[in-house]
């Protein structure tokens, strides 16, 4: 199981370099239909995206967890904006398999929300302050501190299976893109628990 794990949820840490085809495309939306070899979704810009899956599709399930959860030596994958004070404000921690830990490591622009940043790294401090919580993250020789507010997503992974996968949910994939505009992808985090993907 920890195996399954680790290998699904690096797409949560997954750096969208530029390189040759196919590139990682990150896909938000609503799953409209699911049969082995397709997944169908409607994006939140309102296009349908057929992606192709194979057998031994990787389905993720969601785990809700709070602040207090998250604990020095976690790997965990940020979601981040910058805020008023030169730093930056969380919009959602994803908490990773300790056996995830030094993968993608680094921070890197995304496209959650207007000027954000994905920030894969170890929880190297925590401190609760007057009205938020001050995660302190280390990659390489580099240090970022942020500050989570009560507000933000919180979530760690378990498996999951098809039936997940029904119409209406919400799912989060990093699709291969072909150069011919088709989709694929080995992996899809699927809401449930009544968590939906954050990231």
């Amino acid at each position: 199981m920890k195996t399954f794990l680790t290998s699904a949820l690096l797409s949560v840490a997954l750096v969208v370099p530029a390189f040759a085809e196919p590139r990682p495309m990150p896909v938000r939306g609503e799953v409209q239909s699911f049969a082995p070899g397709e997944l169908t979704v409607l994006s939140r810009n309102g296009e349908a995206l057929n992606i192709k899956t194979p057998d031994n599709l990787q389905i993720v399930s969601i785990i809700p967890r709070k602040v207090t959860d998250i604990a020095v030596g976690d790997a965990v994958s940020t979601t981040a904006v910058p805020n008023d004070a030169g730093g930056l404000t969380a919009l959602q921690v994803s908490i990773l398999p300790a056996a995830a830990a030094g993968a993608n490591q680094g921070q890197h622009p995304w496209d959650a929300a207007p000027d954000s940043v994905m920030t894969n790294a170890t929880i190297s401090g925590v401190a609760e302050g007057a009205s938020e919580n001050q995660i302190t993250m280390k990659f390489g020789d580099k240090t970022v501190k942020m500050e989570v507010p009560e507000t933000a997503p919180v979530v760690a992974f378990g498996p999951g299976d098809a039936s997940l996968l029904a119409k209406g949910k919400e799912v989060f994939i990093v699709a291969l893109k072909g150069d011919d505009g088709s989709l694929k992808t080995d992996r899809v985090i699927v809401e449930s628990n009544g968590v939906k993907p954050p990231m």
